[in-house]
């Protein structure tokens, strides 16, 4: 379909601008507009994709296909303008299943660690020499972005579990790193939640294979009448692909069908990552690769931003930030970070979503309150989401307060706020992590630029 012309509205998201550069790099026609320019529009324009400021029905005109996001209301001029028009509509989810099509499709899904296992089966593919085309909801290192233009037969892909997203896909092969109540904002019930996984499990091409997390009664439940061959990796001893961990971090052996194949040693931290890279060489063995280039894949595996991205240290104070934005993947990352300090652990949390916030008020609260040393909770990023009353980041404080009484815990209302209430907090030698899913990132860095400023004043 090469020489069609597609409009993405709100191309500036991760997602939707991963999709505009593959389309382009097939031969596509793309524009694109969305409610103000960030990195990565600057990127697709650099790519030659004409990028808008807003949204105007003119820029509809001419066009084969138009693809939007869930932010893109009925009302919204564009989509309207295309509905009268009849250009074919289709939704992110849609547009990314399209770039399945003909290729050998690869989809990571699950609660935790969709980002991170996507991107490590990406490395063993590349180690393999087979040139494959990724598409990732975060920003790989290696590829100074969230996409990888290749021109292989395989399309990597990071399946959202999010609204029934990955429904839309029918891929070859899929892992399934995890499955935990989350998105119930959408879903409502866990029931209904692996009701929709069973569906995309179903998916799976018959000749292909699924990959699950063999120590996790949910994600073997989701994989029972699964038309593909189910395949398990875990720490347990009744799984097929099993992660033995070893004296190092980051450092295990990896067990297949009973025989030990040989050690790994990652470049990234704790017993989740082990997790996902078992996941990942699963795939990779299972796709007839040889153990040596899976291993080459991992080894070289440097992360992905906002995953304990190391940010820098400054004024004795060392500073990471992270995506976690759910009590189970918070309690992973402090656990991991705690392992490796001598100091404080000083977080600062910004719960995303009020829903999220309500559902797991409580676990937010132990998981937060016996991992760190020192709190602040940021305003809750709202996202899509209007205001629920009863719930804040003043309502978790009180629930952190009540599971640990004497842990300093403080307020702010924006990022930038984040950055004077921390610097009033921390010591020389502590550690702080910023946390969640919104804008914590930008308090990072400029925290880190504070602490510089004060050094050299």
């Amino acid at each position: 379909m090469s020489g069609y012309r597609v409009h993405f509205a709100g191309i500036g998201g991760i997602g939707m601008s991963a999709i505009a550069l593959v389309l382009h790099r097939r031969g596509w026609q793309v524009s694109g507009c969305d409610l103000k320019l960030n990195a990565l529009t600057q990127r697709l324009q650099q790519q030659g994709i004409r990028v808008e400021v807003g949204h105007d029905p003119a820029h509809v005109r001419g066009c084969d296909v138009f693809v939007y996001t869930a932010a893109v209301h009925e009302d919204n001029p564009e989509l309207m303008e295309a509905r009268r028009l009849g250009v074919r509509l289709l939704r992110r989810s849609q547009a990314l299943g399209m770039l399945l099509e003909g290729h050998r499709g690869i989809a990571i899904t699950g609660t935790h660690g969709k980002t991170t296992t996507t991107a490590m089966v990406a490395a063993i593919l590349e180690a393999a020499g087979v040139d494959p085309q990724v598409l990732i909801g975060g920003e790989v290192r290696r590829y100074g972005g969230n996409v990888r233009l290749g021109a292989g037969e395989y399309v990597v892909v990071e399946a959202c579990e999010a609204y029934d997203s990955f429904l839309d896909l029918h891929p070859t092969v899929a892992v399934i790193t995890n499955v935990e109540a989350e998105h119930l904002d959408y879903y409502r019930t866990e029931e209904r939640m692996m009701c929709s996984y069973q569906q995309f499990v179903s998916q799976v091409d018959p000749t292909g294979f699924v990959v699950t997390w063999g120590d996790d009664w949910r994600s073997l439940e989701v994989c029972r009448h699964s038309r593909a061959r189910v395949v398990t990796f875990g720490f347990g001893e009744y799984v097929e692909y099993v992660s033995i961990p070893g004296a190092e971090d980051g450092r295990f052996h990896l067990e297949a069908y009973g025989r030990r194949l040989g050690a790994i040693h990652l470049r990234v931290p704790g017993r989740h990552n082990m997790l996902n890279a078992t996941a990942a060489a699963a795939a990779g063995l299972e796709l007839g690769f040889p153990f040596d280039v899976v291993r080459e894949g991992l080894e070289r595996f440097e992360g992905v931003q906002r995953r304990t991205e190391f940010i820098g240290s400054a004024g004795g104070v060392t500073i990471f930030d992270d995506y976690g934005h759910h009590p189970t993947e918070i309690e992973a990352t402090l656990s991991t970070l705690r392992s490796r300090l001598k100091g404080r652990l000083v977080v600062a949390f910004q719960p995303h979503l009020y829903s999220r916030t309500r559902d797991f008020l409580h676990q937010f609260a132990e998981s937060l309150a016996k991992g760190c040393d020192a709190l602040v909770l940021v305003d809750i990023y709202p996202a899509r989401e209007e205001p629920i009353p009863g719930i804040s980041s003043a309502r978790l404080a009180e629930e952190v307060r009540r599971v640990k009484s004497d842990l300093p815990v403080a307020l702010a209302e924006t990022p930038e706020q984040a950055v004077d209430v921390l610097i009033r907090m921390v010591w020389e030698g502590d550690t702080v992590l910023t946390l969640g899913a919104g804008e914590l990132d930008r308090t990072a860095k400029l925290l880190l630029e504070e602490l510089e400023s004060r050094e050299t004043a």
